[in-house]
C-alpha cells in the first residue's frame, strides 16, 4: 500500500509540474490567475477525491486529492485527507508531513487535524511530539475523556508512570471516580510497585458504590494482588450473593477459593456461576480448565468437576468447547469409552483441528477399537495426506480390520515422504509384505521382504515371516533355510523362532533336526496348541505314530478345534 500510494503521489506531481511549465510557456500571466477558476478546479479534484475514496478506491483518491493540492496548497483539509490517506497505506514520514501542514494552515480549532496528528507521530515513533498533541486535545477539549487515557497510555508504555497518573488524577477530577479510571491508576500504581497505593485506588472506587459487588470483587482482587489474602476473603465474604447483579463476581470468588485450595467453596461459588447468561462461556471453560491442571487423583474433587461438566453440558449442548472440555477430562480420568463418544461428536461438527483427531485416534488405539480407528484414521489422511502419524494409524487399522489391499496402497503412498523415518518405514513395509501375502501376492511379498532385508539383513520379524511363508508355499527352502537358520542364530530362545525354522527344516525334509527345534520351542511355551500340531506332524513323518497323536491330543487341550486335527488324531496319520 505505502509503495503504491507513494508512487501515485509522485507521478501525480510530476504530471502536475510539466502541465505547469507548458502552461507558464503558453501564458506569463499567471499573477492574473482568475480565482474563481481556480477554486472550482480544487472543488472538482477535492470532491471527486471524496467520492473515490467513500468507494473504497485509495490509490485513485489519494491521486485526486494530490492534484487538488497542486491546484491550491494552503487548504488544510485536503492535507488532512493526504496525511489519512499516507497513514493508511504506512507511509508514517509523509502523513507526518501533512498533518503537521493540516494543523498549521487551520484557523477553526478542528480537533480532528489534532487527532490525526497525535496518530501518525505515534506511528511514526514521536512519542513526545504525541503527548505533547494530546497535552494541547486535553488542555481545549477537556470533556473528551478519551484524550486522558491516550496521553496516559503514552506515558504507561514508556514507564512514566508519574505523569500518568498525574493524567489520570485530572481526569478523575474531572469526570468523578470511575471504574475505568480507577483500573487504570491501579495498573499504573502496580507496574510502579505501589502495591498500597493500588489497593486504595480500588478501595476508594468500591466506597463510592457501597452496593456495587462487581466493585467489591474488584478490590478483593487487589488485595490479593498486595499479597492481603485475610483482608481479600473479608471483602468477599462481605458480598450479598443473593443479590450479585454480574455473574463475573461468583467466577472471581471461585478463583479466590480455588488459589486457597478451598475446593468447597470454590465448587459452591462455581455451581452459581456457570449458571448465569451474564458470564462469557470462555471464562467458564478456562476455570475448569484450571481445576483439570489441579484435579489429580482426589475422587471428591474429580466429582464436584464431572457434576459441573454435566450443567455446562447441559447449558451448552452444542457447544465445541464444551466438548472438547469434557473429552479433556474422561481423558484425565482414564474413561476412554466416554471420551471416545465425545470425539466422535466434535468431529462430526468440526473437522478442521488436527490435534483432535491425533487425540481421538490414540484412545481408538488404546481401546483396541481397531473398526473406528481404520473408519477416522481414513477420514483423516484424506483430510491431510501427508501426515505421516496418521498413516501409522491407518495402515495398523487396516491390517487388523483385514483391509489388506489398502494397507498395500496406502504403504506405496506414504512411503514417499518417509526418507528420514528409516525405523518406521520398515515397520510399514512389513506389514505391506504381509498383507501381500494375505491376498495371495506372494511375488509382491517377497519383493518387499527382500527390500527390507537389504535395508536390514537382521530383521526379525522379516526373516520369521518371510522364511515360514516360503515352507507353507514350499517354495525356495534353500532361501527359507537361510533365512530360519540366520533367525535362530540371532535368538536362541524364542519359541516362535524356533518353531519357524522347525517347521523350515520339516519342510525340507530334515525331521530329526525339526523335532529338536520344536521340542525347544515347546520348552519355552508349554500350553501353544500350534507347537504340539507341527510336533505331531514331524513324529508322524519319524513314523513315531503314538507320540504323534499325544502331541496332537495336547493341540486339541490347548485349544486347537479344527477338523484336521481332529481327522490326525482319527487317522493317526497326517492328511496329504
Amino acid at each position: 500500500m505505502k509503495s503504491l500510494f507513494g508512487r501515485a503521489l509522485i507521478i501525480v506531481l510530476l504530471i502536475f509540474g510539466f502541465a505547469s511549465c507548458g502552461i507558464l510557456k503558453q501564458n506569463d500571466k499567471t499573477e492574473d490567475e482568475d480565482q474563481r477558476i481556480k477554486a472550482f478546479n480544487f472543488n472538482y479534484y477535492f470532491l471527486e477525491a471524496n467520492k473515490q475514496k467513500a468507494l473504497g478506491n485509495f490509490e485513485e483518491a489519494l491521486i485526486q486529492y494530490s492534484t487538488a493540492y497542486q491546484v491550491d496548497d494552503q487548504q488544510a483539509a485536503v492535507c488532512y485527507e493526504i496525511a489519512g490517506l499516507l497513514n493508511l497505506g504506512g507511509d508514517y514520514t509523509g502523513a507526518v508531513e501533512y498533518a503537521e501542514k493540516a494543523v498549521e494552515l487551520d484557523e477553526t480549532n478542528n480537533e480532528y487535524y489534532r487527532l490525526l496528528l497525535a496518530y501518525v507521530y505515534q506511528n511514526n515513533s514521536q512519542y513526545e511530539k504525541a503527548a505533547e498533541t494530546y497535552k494541547y486535545l486535553v488542555k481545549e477539549f477537556p470533556d473528551k475523556i478519551n484524550y486522558y487515557f491516550e496521553l496516559a497510555s503514552i506515558y504507561t508504555a514508556f514507564k512514566n508512570y508519574k505523569d500518568a497518573i498525574k493524567v489520570l488524577n485530572s481526569a478523575e477530577n474531572k469526570f468523578g471516580i470511575n471504574e475505568t479510571i480507577a483500573l487504570e491508576k491501579e495498573v499504573c500504581y502496580q507496574n510502579a510497585g505501589m502495591k498500597d497505593e493500588a489497593v486504595e485506588e480500588i478501595k476508594k472506587l468500591s466506597e463510592a458504590y457501597p452496593d456495587n459487588a462487581k466493585y467489591k470483587t474488584l478490590l478483593a482482587e487487589s488485595y490479593v494482588n498486595a499479597g492481603k489474602y485475610d483482608m481479600a476473603e473479608e471483602v468477599y465474604t462481605s458480598i450479598d450473593i443473593e443479590n450479585v447483579s454480574d455473574g463475573i463476581v461468583f467466577f472471581s470468588m471461585a478463583d479466590f477459593y480455588r488459589t486457597k485450595r478451598d475446593y468447597d467453596n470454590t465448587f459452591k461459588y462455581l455451581t452459581i456461576g456457570m449458571d448465569r447468561d451474564d458470564v462469557e462461556l470462555d471464562i467458564k471453560v478456562r476455570m475448569m480448565l484450571q481445576l483439570l491442571e489441579v484435579m489429580g487423583q482426589d475422587n471428591k474433587m474429580i466429582g464436584n468437576i464431572s457434576y459441573i461438566l454435566e450443567l455446562l453440558r447441559d447449558k451448552y449442548p452444542e457447544e465445541l468447547k464444551v466438548r472438547a472440555l469434557t473429552s479433556d477430562f474422561y481423558l484425565f480420568t482414564k474413561d476412554y469409552e466416554a471420551a471416545q463418544e465425545e470425539f466422535d461428536f466434535l468431529l462430526a461438527k468440526d473437522k478442521s483441528k488436527y490435534q483432535i483427531w491425533e487425540q481421538a485416534l490414540q484412545v481408538d488405539f488404546i481401546l483396541n477399537d481397531m473398526e473406528s480407528m481404520y473408519l477416522r484414521s481414513k477420514e483423516a489422511t484424506e483430510l491431510y495426506p501427508n501426515v505421516i502419524e496418521l498413516y501409522r494409524y491407518r495402515i495398523i487399522s487396516a491390517y487388523a480390520t483385514e483391509e489388506f489391499l489398502d494397507v498395500t496402497e496406502s504403504v506405496d503412498y506414504v512411503s514417499v515422504f518417509m526418507k528420514n523415518y528409516v525405523q518406521l518405514l520398515n515397520e510399514f513395509l512389513i506389514l505391506q509384505g504381509d498383507s501381500f501375502h494375505k491376498l495371495n501376492m506372494h511375488y509382491k511379498s517377497d519383493s518387499v521382504y527382500e527390500l527390507v532385508l537389504d535395508r536390514d539383513a537382521e530383521n526379525t520379524s522379516v526373516l520369521n515371516n518371510y522364511s515360514y511363508f516360503l515352507a507353507e508355499r514350499n517354495e525356495k527352502l534353500d532361501r527359507a533355510m537361510e533365512l530360519s537358520t540366520k533367525l535362530v542364530e540371532l535368538d536362541s530362545e524364542n519359541p516362535i523362532f524356533l518353531d519357524t525354522h522347525a517347521w523350515v527344516l520339516y519342510n525340507n525334509g530334515e525331521y530329526e533336526e525339526a523335532l529338536k527345534f520344536i521340542g525347544k520351542a515347546i520348552v519355552y511355551d508349554l500350553e501353544n496348541q500350534v507347537y504340539f500340531n507341527h510336533q505331531g506332524d514331524i513324529l508322524y513323518k519319524l513314523d513315531k505314530i503314538d507320540e504323534a497323536i499325544k502331541s496332537c491330543e495336547k493341540s486339541v487341550e490347548y485349544g486347537n478345534d479344527s477338523d484336521e486335527i481332529k481327522q490326525k488324531i482319527e487317522n493317526k496319520r497326517i492328511l496329504e
